[in-house]
């Protein structure tokens, strides 16, 4: 009995567990649903948050794209480049050599469908955005597949589209590939061979330039750009080709001189040619030194300073020994900016085998503000080899420079016999003359002719030793622009544009001779050219300052003299013209400070006394003003306008007797003077004489159209008489000269009014 009792609490037991263990077991898959529908909603959010992500971006990229559908139309191209690298690379199924061009060609053609070149209208349109990066993959197909523009069937225009994509995307070579294959389907067509030229320069690869120059020539034989530019590499290389494109320039109307630079770089070449010429030529190898020398040389010449260093480089690393390319290599630094310690190192190199090389560190030290470092170069120099002209006036240059004129005309005095024989010498002393002549213009506001004269001869005496000097002719012409002789000056400018194009004295002398014959917009464009050369120089400001002052923005005006003056406080020129400038603009305190500024450093400057004169006047300081007139008639007994300025200020002080004197003596000097007239009319109003007053007003009216003050007192005496028509005439011109002059259109109305009654009374009766 205990047995079944014990057997059946053990059953019991067992199915407590069983129940127990079931039970467990049910919740645990109740808690694993709860998760599963927890993970299921929020992977259900997440998808619909995403949804909603994906909605936005496609609506926000129709909205981007809907201006501009044909980028839209790039995602055909982008499925064809897919497809294209499906079938070429990635379906593990050979693909014939013939199947594999036609599949990247039509993937080429689909990115050139895309390309506006294609579109006559558009031939002017750069590439859609976003298609450069497909050129990218097409160029990555095509290296991969190892195919060149010969293995893609299209025609010549297409391989010249296709060249300008690969160009745009820096990929040199395929783009150069694709230009030729494009001239040789098209022979005629110039475009694609002017690309390849690009390439070919900028890579430095001169032979395949030229090659390509030779055949633009064949197209169109009077291309100026392509003969000058061919013309360059065939120095020392080929004479007969040279002396052909030569011809043709000259034919051309086209000047074939070589500024002094291009002709340093010029000898360099042919140096390097002969050198190159003279080993062996079957030791001649294409990363020689000489050839490198030419090659940079040539380069520089073109302008690409990037592939010029970088071949002078590798010049100096052939042959260490070789001072032209260490030569080169400075002159190539130097124009550079920040380089000037490399260039200085490359020059005492050059110096150490033999090259002539103070000129070039005298203006590399210069350049850098080391004026006292870029004189004792050129001192050490001279001590023994005093016969060097050019090193000379150099020295007398950079003492000008420093303000060293006496020092700086002793070093041209001490030369040899032997120096002057060089136009540099003629230079520097035509350039002491207008240094000369500048200072007596600034003490006493006018030029002196004699000094001009001498710098012209001197300028002129350059020429004569050699014609081809842009710097005589830029200082011919500055010299010229002084006498006034604007016709010439613009000629002699023209010659030294030519000469020395880069010379930041070319623009600004244009602008200045621009400003004097009035062509003020040209002028502009010339100070802006200035302006990028001269930098924090006071010349830019102050011809802008004319400019503005010509075209009556007088405040504009003021501020840039007072830039020019914040710059360098004793510019005589601007000073004045800002005392002007304040003069018109009722800045009296401003003028009369200027003023005052100028004749305490300048008492002999006649305009600047004339200016404080006037400004007084403007005060109301008679006694001082006619104090300062007599001052300035002291010096000059027949300045006309201290003459009428002395009436005036006389008649102000009721001493009207002695005004008419120094009126009468101004109208002797200068008859056409209408200030004059109109003063002295105002002296016989004050007397009493009308009839003398108004023949003195009619004078100045005559002499001067636009003396609005002459034609007034004219009117208002005519007024006061007794014709109505010759007043009312009176009037018109008046209002010819200001036609919103209120005052005499209220009294033209009079006019009219009093011919209109004196009408009705004479009308007669029936």
């Amino acid at each position: 009995m205990e047995q079944a009792t014990a057997g059946i609490l053990a059953l019991y037991a067992l199915l407590g567990l069983t129940i127990l263990a079931l039970w467990l077991r049910h919740q645990s898959v109740l808690r694993q649903r709860d998760k599963m529908m927890n993970k299921m909603g929020n992977l259900q959010t997440d998808l619909s948050v995403t949804t909603q992500r994906l909605d936005l971006l496609s609506r926000g990229v129709d909205t981007i794209l809907g201006e501009t559908p044909q980028v839209h139309n790039l995602l055909g191209v982008h499925r064809k480049l897919e497809s294209a690298e499906n079938l070429l690379f990635d379906q593990g199924v050979a693909v014939s050599s013939s199947e594999s061009c036609a599949i990247a060609t039509h993937a080429a053609k689909a990115i050139l469908e895309k390309h506006p070149g294609l579109d006559a209208d558009e031939a002017d349109a750069g590439s859609l955005p976003g298609l450069l990066p497909l050129v990218e993959r097409l160029d990555a197909i095509l290296t991969e597949a190892e195919m060149k523009a010969e293995d893609l069937e299209l025609n010549g225009n297409e391989h010249r589209l296709l060249g300008e994509l690969f160009h745009a995307i820096e990929r040199g070579e395929r783009a150069a590939d694709s230009y030729r294959m494009a001239n040789s389907l098209d022979p005629e067509d110039a475009s694609s061979l002017r690309s390849l030229s690009l390439i070919q320069r900028d890579s430095g690869d001169l032979d395949s330039l030229d090659r390509t120059l030779e055949r633009l020539l064949a197209i169109d034989p009077d291309d100026i750009a392509v003969l000058a530019e061919q013309s360059v590499l065939l120095v020392g290389a080929d004479p007969e080709r040279l002396r052909r494109n030569k011809t043709r320039l000259m034919a051309l109307g086209e000047e074939v001189g070589e500024t002094e630079e291009e002709s340093e770089l010029s000898e360099i070449a042919v140096r390097a040619h002969e050198a190159r010429l003279s080993t062996d030529p079957r030791e001649l190898d294409p990363s020689d030194a000489a050839r490198l020398v030419e090659k940079s040389a040539k380069l520089f010449m073109m302008g690409e300073a990037g592939a010029a260093l970088e071949a002078a480089t590798l010049a100096i690393k052939a042959d260490e020994e070789n001072g032209a390319a260490r030569l080169l290599h400075a002159k190539i630094l130097a124009a550079g900016e920040g380089r000037s310690k490399e260039a200085l190192q490359s020059i005492r190199g050059a110096h150490a085998l033999g090259e002539y090389t103070v000129i070039l560190e005298s203006e590399i030290l210069e350049n850098e503000g080391r004026l006292d470092a870029s004189r004792a170069v050129l001192e050490e120099w001279l001590e023994t080899n005093p016969e060097d002209a050019e090193a000379r006036s150099r020295l007398s240059l950079v003492m000008l420079k420093a303000g060293a004129i006496d020092w700086s005309r002793k070093v041209l005095e001490e030369a040899p016999p032997i120096c002057w024989e060089s136009s540099s010498m003629h230079v520097m002393e035509g350039r002491l003359h207008l240094h000369d002549a500048e200072y007596h213009r600034d003490a006493h506001g006018v030029h002196d002719q004699i000094m001009i004269l001498d710098a012209l001869v001197s300028f002129d005496a350059a020429i004569e030793h050699d014609r081809e000097s842009g710097l005589a002719w830029l200082g011919r012409a500055k010299a010229l622009r002084y006498q006034e002789s604007y016709n010439e000056a613009e000629v002699a400018l023209v010659r030294a544009r030519r000469l020395i194009p880069n010379h930041p004295s070319i623009a600004l002398e244009e602008a200045l001779l621009c400003v004097e014959n009035g062509k003020l917009d040209q002028a502009n464009t010339h100070i802006a050219e200035a302006a990028t050369l001269l930098h924090n120089h006071s010349a830019v400001p102050f011809v802008r300052g004319l400019i503005a002052a010509k075209q009556g923005r007088l405040a504009e005006s003021q501020t840039l003299f007072s830039k020019v003056l914040e710059m360098e406080p004793d510019h005589i020129r601007a000073r004045l013209n800002r005392c002007s400038a304040s003069l018109l603009k009722e800045d009296l305190e401003i003028a009369l400070d200027d003023a005052d500024y100028i004749l305490a450093r300048a008492p002999d400057f006649l305009l600047a006394r004339q200016r404080r004169a006037e400004i007084l006047m403007n005060i109301g300081d008679w006694e001082e003003a006619e104090a300062e007139l007599r001052r300035l008639l002291e010096r000059r007994q027949e300045h006309v306008m201290a003459l009428v300025h002395l009436g005036t200020c006389l008649n102000a002080m009721e001493k009207a007797e002695q005004a008419e004197r120094p009126l009468n003596k101004a109208l002797q000097i200068d008859p056409r003077n209408s200030d004059a007239w109109y003063q002295r009319g105002l002296l016989y109003l004050d007397f009493g004489r009308g009839d003398e007053a108004l023949s003195d007003f009619e004078s100045a009216a005559k002499h001067d159209t636009k003396h609005i003050d002459a034609r007034l007192m004219i009117a208002a005496i005519h007024h006061e008489g007794d014709s109505s028509e010759l007043a009312a005439a009176s009037w018109r011109k008046v209002l010819d000269i200001d036609p919103q002059h209120r005052i005499a259109r209220r009294r033209l109305e009079e006019c009219k009014d009093q011919g209109t009654a004196r009408g009705g009374i004479l009308q007669p009766e029936d």
